[in-house]
């Protein structure tokens, strides 16, 4: 009979999302609440990302932020999307009437491309009004003219209402490619934040935390170890941990260097 650890153990997936999702998940529009796993409390901190998760909470509580849209940008894998969600979770758990809308970049793109007379959430319809607009993988949106167009409406229009709006993109706002200097100027208008690969501490945390989400004592001497071999960012952290958990089953042994050298291929 397995044990409560050894059910913990076969779980696959770690309870502690961080990432930015992959195209096989994906969700396009949300409306909140939804995905209960993305909350602030859970959301590891470290040096690098202090400043946008301190700007993520402003400009949703209330009439803290001066300002109406914020951009979050950073590689992929350091936690934009869990910030998006959070806020959205936040928001609906403090309002349940307040539109809050997720949309994908790269769902306005296809809509737009299909010649829809409506856009995800009926972003821009006249009638429309949008509380709080969570816009992620803004990048997308470079060498679209016509995306670029509407997305420059929808920011006029969700602001002249009262709105506010986020944004998230892998590179700061001046630096999208193929971008008219009219849409940038607007993600300039707010605030922008950075997030930056995670420090020590943080890593430290984060593979603790995937390791207890899967039953898995992973020790401190071996999570140093760790911290000089990986890289910093959600997916991988999360893949290293994933694949020692699964040579652990396998060899029905506690995790060891040499088991993680194993796991791992170092």
């Amino acid at each position: 009979m397995l044990s409560y650890r050894d059910n913990l153990r076969t779980d696959p997936g770690p309870r502690f999302p961080m990432a930015e999702h992959d195209s096989s998940s994906r969700q396009y529009i949300i409306h909140f609440p939804a995905r209960p796993e993305y909350r602030f409390s859970n959301f590891i901190v470290s040096g690098g990302s202090r400043f946008a998760l301190s700007c993520a909470r402003d400009i949703c509580d209330g009439d803290i932020a001066p300002y109406q849209s914020l951009y979050l940008s950073g590689a992929s894998g350091l936690g934009k999307t869990h910030l998006l969600m959070s806020i959205g979770n936040h928001l609906a758990e403090r309002n349940s009437s307040a539109n809050v809308l997720y949309v994908h970049c790269r769902d306005l793109i296809d809509a737009l491309n299909r010649g829809e007379s409506g856009l995800p959430g009926n972003l821009g319809t006249p009638g429309s009004e949008i509380d709080f607009l969570l816009l992620d993988d803004i990048d997308q949106i470079a060498g679209h003219p016509t995306a670029q167009e509407t997305l420059y409406r929808v920011y006029n229009q969700t602001l002249e209402q009262g709105g506010k709006m986020v944004f998230a993109g892998r590179v700061p706002a001046n630096q999208l490619e193929k971008t008219e200097s009219f849409l940038t100027s607007r993600f300039k208008w707010g605030m922008t934040a950075e997030l930056l690969p995670m420090d020590d501490e943080a890593t430290s945390k984060l593979i603790q935390k995937l390791a207890e989400d899967l039953g898995l004592d992973i020790p401190d001497k071996i999570i140093a170890y760790l911290l000089k071999r990986i890289p910093r960012d959600f997916q991988s952290v999360k893949s290293a941990v994933t694949r020692i958990n699964e040579q652990s089953f396998q060899q029905k042994h506690k995790v060891t260097l040499p088991l993680v050298k194993t796991a791992l291929d170092l």
